[in-house]
């Protein structure tokens, strides 16, 4: 079987063991059609069915979906990802060797192209404190992890696993409190390209000098929510993807 057929097959199964076991299986579906970057009506207008039932299964108001609609489901979105130049399908690409937990990934995506990371900052008003000499850096991708889940399920091996799937790409951590434990992790050759926070209570002066030990940039975004710096990325992934074409 080719490459990309594994790939496919196997994100595919994962996706729909997910929603299949999730205890709120439409709430599962929300999240995985965001992380696909697909709106609700162009969802529903793949699967040839109204934008209500989409929005009735991700609410809960419509029973929950038997298998072939999961299969269905988990086909589309990721067909349509594949029409629009498979982003998140290839970023997975990346993650099947490492075997890190979806649950606790919010967004991911590559970028048709490499940007700076001062692209990126200026596209989630990142505030870089360490690497300031780096902001011409390429970087091909981004992902985006919920740090409250990843401490409760990643050991430091599970750590180095996510960083080595971010070489050459931003990690971003959402729910931080002073980001000190994702960086403690963090040794060896194999690392993100950038590191941002959001949602820092209170940043640790350690966070900053692991950082600058390890010579990797650090950056805080400023935007207030986590939804609002998504919107930002996913219209930043849509920038290059245009440049692109």
């Amino acid at each position: 079987m080719p490459v990309a057929a594994q790939v496919r097959q196997r994100l595919a199964r994962r996706i729909a063991g997910e929603i299949s076991l999730s205890d709120s299986p439409g709430r599962t579906m929300r999240k995985w059609r965001e992380m696909f970057h697909l709106p609700q009506i162009h969802l529903a207008e793949a699967l040839g069915v109204s934008p209500s039932v989409i929005s009735d299964y991700e609410s809960g108001r419509r029973q929950s979906p038997g298998s072939k609609t999961i299969k269905r489901f988990v086909e589309t979105i990721i067909t349509l990802d594949e029409q629009n130049g498979g982003q998140v399908v290839n970023a997975f690409q990346r993650m099947m060797g490492v075997e890190i937990p979806t649950n606790i990934i919010l967004d991911i995506s590559e970028f048709s192209q490499g940007i700076t990371i001062k692209q990126l900052l200026e596209s989630i008003r990142g505030q870089i404190l360490t690497g300031e000499e780096l902001l011409d850096r390429e970087i091909f991708g981004y992902l985006t992890v919920d740090t409250s889940e990843a401490l409760d399920v990643l050991s430091s091996t599970g750590f180095l696993k996510l960083f080595e799937a971010t070489e050459d790409r931003a990690l971003i951590l959402v729910n931080v409190l002073t980001g000190r434990s994702p960086l403690v992790a963090m040794k060896g050759e194999i690392k993100p390209s950038l590191f941002v926070l959001h949602g820092v209570e209170q940043l640790d002066y350690l966070t900053i000098e692991l950082a600058k030990r390890e010579q990797v940039p650090l950056a805080i975004s400023r935007m207030e929510s986590v939804g609002g710096m998504l919107r930002r990325l996913h219209v930043l992934r849509k920038q290059t993807s245009n440049e692109r074409h």
